[in-house]
């Protein structure tokens, strides 16, 4: 029933089953069905059904808490299962600009409970996933990418993030077009699923730019901005240090988002995996508090 515990808990965070079940890798007959099977558990329903829509009733509004306490004890329980015995290695990928956060912070987290496990950080850009469908990896964090994913991959979502433009402290700007005209761009590279979205909104939003800069490096972008070398399209994020010397500008009704999830494989994740993901969502959780 955990399974159908979180299928509720994303309806309830997304909104709908259809974004929902996006969120999560699942259809969104997958989704209705999952929450039926809820409902018949705890007896009652959780949601007005209206045509193709669904709204959380209040039901479903007070069965939200006691589901997050659920998923936490079980997050919690894998945790503390007894690793004294366990000797093997797990292989995590990420892309660069995810590791010294999220990453970073779930792996400490994770050698405090299990000491006796060998962690294995690999950093890449371009094959994570083949890496996790060749069993290369046990673990990719990254973007979510776009097309149709492989057969033998789960995808887990762990936080959405908008992107957002920043600019030197100085730069008196009404909005973000004002902000960018006649300034340097610094930006990812189009060969990574961050600069192909980045692309994408320049050319959907018809915003021509100055002299492109390209970083892969979030923390490098958001220092040579704070120098004032020009202005950077990136995910909203802690900009520590900096925040003093950099204004941020939402990107209002044209926003994009950065989806941040992690892939494992579908035959089954091992232990060490499944309790990795685990924190990793913890972590996530924080980091959409922090930045509220």
């Amino acid at each position: 029933m955990l399974r159908e515990i979180e299928t509720f808990l994303a309806a309830v965070r997304y909104g709908t089953f259809t974004e929902a079940g996006e969120r999560i890798g699942l259809t969104q007959s997958a989704v209705s069905e999952q929450i039926r099977r809820l409902e018949d558990f705890v007896g009652y329903r959780l949601f007005f059904r209206t045509g193709r829509s669904a709204t959380l009733n209040a039901d479903g509004q007070d069965l939200v808490p006691l589901a997050d306490q659920v998923v936490s004890l079980v997050a919690e329980m894998r945790r503390r299962h007894a690793v004294s015995e366990i000797r093997t290695t797990l292989r995590v990928g990420t892309v660069a600009s995810l590791h010294s956060g999220l990453v970073a912070r779930s792996m400490l987290a994770f050698h405090r409970v299990f000491p006796k496990v060998t962690l294995r950080s690999m950093r890449g850009e371009d094959d994570l996933l083949g890496q996790v469908e060749r069993e290369e990896l046990d673990l990719a964090v990254m973007i979510q990418p776009s097309g149709e994913l492989p057969g033998n991959v789960v995808w887990h979502h762990l936080l959405t993030k908008p992107f957002v433009l920043i600019a030197p402290a100085a730069v008196d700007a009404a909005d973000w077009r004002e902000a960018m005209v006649g300034r340097p761009l610094l930006r990812y590279d189009r060969s990574t699923i961050s600069g192909r979205r980045i692309d994408a909104f320049l050319e959907r939003t018809g915003t021509a730019v100055a002299d492109n800069i390209w970083i892969n490096y979030l923390d490098t972008m958001i220092a040579l901005v704070s120098e004032g070398m020009g202005v950077a399209l990136i995910p909203h994020s802690d900009l520590g240090a900096a925040s003093e010397r950099v204004r941020v500008f939402s990107l209002g009704e044209d926003a994009f988002h950065r989806h941040i999830g992690a892939f494992t494989r579908r035959s089954g994740a091992s232990r060490e995996a499944e309790a990795f993901l685990a924190l990793l969502r913890e972590e996530a959780g924080r980091e959409v508090g922090a930045l509220r």
